[in-house]
């Protein structure tokens, strides 16, 4: 997956750390970066085309906010959460998530609508072809788009942190065929939000979106996170 070629990326440093971040950021949104994968600085440069400065500048800032950890022997690692600071993350998910919804719901139009509903059902497709990136990138994109729609800045700043540290855990989720039974509830609770959105009842759609998250999150508890702490 290719970054920007380095001749068209603006002079100031500043910029392409900020380019970097980005791109680190949407692999982790999207859970194509998951738990206890490894990398290190040199690699990510060489892979994206880059100077190692501006990706160590990039990676210190997420290892920060508790998106990434750097080892001693200098590997950067996507931190598996505990089980006890997974169901704090999703409590804090559930509320930032389901206010941008309610927010979100008066201000869908039409065209908006119909961009979800699209990828509502791309990602219902996406669940059941063999291959489950596609299925976890559509499922953050369609997440955003409610969520970008409630016009507040300081919402999507907070909940986009909150993904940073969720997006690879929800790839443990949806990442694996055997748990596609489960996922199916996605499907339905998807629907049900966007159902809710367009007749405007936003404590339909923000029920629907607080099933989503905790249905979700009580599967990776139960059966990854406690089975994998017992």
């Amino acid at each position: 997956m290719p970054f920007v070629s380095p001749g068209k990326l603006p002079v100031r440093q500043r910029s392409l750390t900020e380019q970097v971040q980005e791109m680190l950021e949407s692999l982790l949104w999207s859970g194509a970066m998951r738990p206890d994968d490894r990398t290190s600085i040199r690699e990510l440069a060489e892979q994206h085309g880059v100077s190692a400065m501006p990706v160590r500048e990039a990676v210190s800032r997420l290892v920060a906010q508790g998106a990434l950890a750097a080892e001693r022997n200098r590997a950067i690692v996507v931190p598996r959460l505990t089980a006890e600071e997974f169901s704090d993350l999703t409590e804090m998910r559930i509320l930032t998530e389901s206010h941008a919804v309610r927010k979100a719901t008066p201000r869908i139009t039409p065209a908006i609508m119909s961009e979800l509903r699209a990828l509502s059902h791309a990602f219902a497709e996406a669940m059941t072809s063999p291959g489950t990136d596609e299925a976890v990138m559509l499922n953050q994109k369609l997440h955003f788009s409610i969520y970008t729609a409630s016009e507040s800045r300081t919402l999507m700043q907070m909940i986009s942190t909150n993904w940073l540290r969720a997006g690879p855990m929800i790839s443990l989720d949806i990442g694996l065929p055997t748990r596609r039974m489960r996922n199916a509830h996605s499907v339905r609770a998807h629907a049900a939000m966007l159902d809710a959105i367009e007749a405007r009842d936003a404590d339909a759609a923000s029920a629907a979106l607080r099933s989503d998250i905790q249905t979700t999150a009580d599967y990776i508890l139960r059966e990854v996170l406690r089975a994998k702490e017992t």
